[in-house]
Parts: structure tokens; sequence; C-alpha cells
């Protein structure tokens, strides 16, 4: 199952992270989502197209980016 990790912008209180959570488990093919209030994160598991999961969250008045995944090997040759 593949992952996809947010930055969210504007995520303040547990009702800000109550409000990007649902909007993003609206999101068709989104598996499960773990919000981090903390660091302003959200993983979202399932197959979400990416740009249908900014636009959830940017619809319920957040600001999101896509944090790339780290290569498995990020050593320098």
């Amino acid at each position: 199952m593949s992952s996809t990790t947010l930055s969210i912008k504007g995520m303040h209180c547990e009702g800000c992270a109550e409000n990007v959570e649902r909007a993003l488990r609206n999101v068709p093919g989104v598996a499960t989502v773990s919000i981090d209030i903390d660091h302003n994160l959200a993983v979202i598991e399932g197959g979400g197209v990416a740009t249908n999961l900014l636009n959830a969250v940017r619809d319920a008045g957040y600001v999101a980016e896509i944090i790339p995944d780290e290569p498995e090997n990020s050593s320098i040759v």
C-alpha cells in the first residue's frame, strides 16, 4: 500500500486536525489517515491521488504540500 506524507500549514488545534482528517478520509482511494498535530503532518495510506489530497486539504481551509519520500539509500557514493 502506498503512503503519502503532507505538511499542513494552518493546523493549530485538535479541531483543525479533525477537519483535515475528515477531508482526507473523503478522498477516493484513501485507506487511513494519521494526523501529527505537533509536527503539522498528515500521513495518508492508500491510493489517493496526490492532487486530490492537496485539493481536499485546501477546500478544508488549510495549505498542504507533499513531503517527498527519502530514497532508500541516501548515502553519497
